[in-house]
């Protein structure tokens, strides 16, 4: 089961969760929450699950932050997504895992196993339907950012994946957005597909312009609707 060996297990409650209300798991009542799985604790940079190993259940996104990285047969590496609290961070529950889920910080990961996620689907097909819902929006996102890799240059890559990162973790500073993520360099190189060196030359490219500002690991978003007008 990935690096489940490695990771303590935690104590705590749904009932009691931050993020329950975007949870996938948060339409379900205090009752059917108790007892349906346990919590994993995860160190920065330690794996929640790995690539190529099979897929034992549901893995829950709790608190913190992680990413998740698909590692290609040349040894390179692109991050598909920073997960929010709430997230399901896999769909199937057979087969192997497509992709890494790394912690960026100390993070909280919920572990329902397969044997009682085909039941409680049975009992409540909303979260079926919830989930889906949710992987379909990630699903185009991947798309986009497929299309992206073959016809877009990258500075439009670069965009892409900021106004995306903007979107999705984005908080209100001053007259900015700052993007809400200890982001490094080499973290926004393996988004887009570029080295670092180019995709820092970009970066201050649209820095000079005055649509973002650079202060490693913030991100701060002057002008979103000019960064889409540079698209």
């Amino acid at each position: 089961m990935g690096a489940k060996p490695d990771l303590s297990v935690g104590q705590g409650s749904c009932v009691a969760c931050l993020a329950k209300s975007p949870c996938v798991l948060g339409p379900l009542g205090e009752d059917e929450l108790r007892g349906i799985g346990h919590f994993l604790q995860v160190e920065p940079k330690g794996q929640i699950f790995h690539q190529g190993m099979p897929i034992l259940g549901w893995y829950i996104f709790c608190r913190g932050k992680a990413k998740l990285v698909r590692h290609t047969v040349r040894g390179k590496r692109l991050i598909l997504r920073f997960a929010r609290p709430g997230v399901l961070l896999n769909l199937m529950i057979l087969g192997l895992h497509p992709f890494s889920a790394e912690a960026v910080d100390h993070c909280r990961v919920g572990f329902v196993e397969r044997e009682m996620v085909l039941p409680l689907l049975r009992e409540h097909p909303e979260l079926l339907r919830e989930a889906l819902r949710r992987f379909s929006f990630w699903e185009e996102r991947l798309l986009q950012r497929l299309e992206g890799l073959a016809t877009l240059g990258v500075r439009e890559r670069l965009i892409q994946v900021l106004l995306e990162l903007g979107e999705e973790h984005g908080v209100r500073e001053g007259n900015g957005l700052r993007i809400d993520l200890p982001l490094s360099l080499r973290d926004v190189a393996e988004m887009i597909g570029a080295s670092p060196q180019t995709t820092c030359n970009e970066f201050w490219a649209l820095a000079r312009q005055g649509t973002i500002k650079i202060s490693w690991p913030t991100l701060l978003i002057f002008d979103q609707e000019a960064l889409r007008f540079h698209r």
